[in-house]
């Protein structure tokens, strides 16, 4: 396809509008980073000074660790009940010294 010297003539008539338009096409990508991190910085700021209202955790480490204590506590209670009350395991007599593991001798 062949270039006309009409077509240059409307070419070079219309590279200042297309630079411009070039340009603009290259500033407008920092520019609206620039505004969505002000707005960003912002929201950060007023949820900062504010006060929030609490919400319930949502699927995450929280739930797992409420679970497993939740799990935990209800071992704890079967354990508690399973224990008869007639084959209680007999104690020990274990001598204690009541001095024993209280006194520091710091004299060397």
């Amino acid at each position: 396809m062949p270039l006309f010297p009409i077509d240059l003539q409307t070419l070079f008539t219309q590279t200042a509008q297309v630079g411009k338009e070039q340009a603009a096409q290259k500033e407008a990508s920092p520019l609206a980073q620039s505004l969505q991190g002000a707005a960003i910085a912002r929201r950060t700021e007023q949820r900062d000074n504010t006060v929030n209202e609490t919400r319930d955790p949502e699927e995450g480490p929280e739930q797992v660790r409420d679970r497993a204590r939740r799990g935990a506590e209800r071992e704890r209670r079967k354990a508690g009940r399973k224990k008869p009350a007639g084959d209680a395991a007999p104690e020990r007599d274990v001598l204690r010294d009541p001095a024993l593991g209280r006194n520091i001798d710091i004299t060397s």
